[in-house]
């Protein structure tokens, strides 16, 4: 499992970003702002296929 794949499982559980932040720091034994760094990731790709759909419609 990757961090996206841990990050998308756990969004769509309805985790929290704590929860999320707290599970990356210890499964893939992250720093905090590493894991900080993924989430932020994980919400820009969110963004540009959100925007992308809307431009489509």
């Amino acid at each position: 499992m990757e961090p996206m794949d841990l990050i998308r499982d756990k969004f769509s559980q309805d985790c929290s970003i704590e929860t999320v932040l707290h599970l990356l720091m210890a499964h893939f034994d992250m720093t905090e702002e590493a894991a900080r760094a993924e989430i932020d990731e994980y919400f820009a790709i969110i963004d540009w296929i959100d925007k992308h759909r809307n431009n489509q419609e």
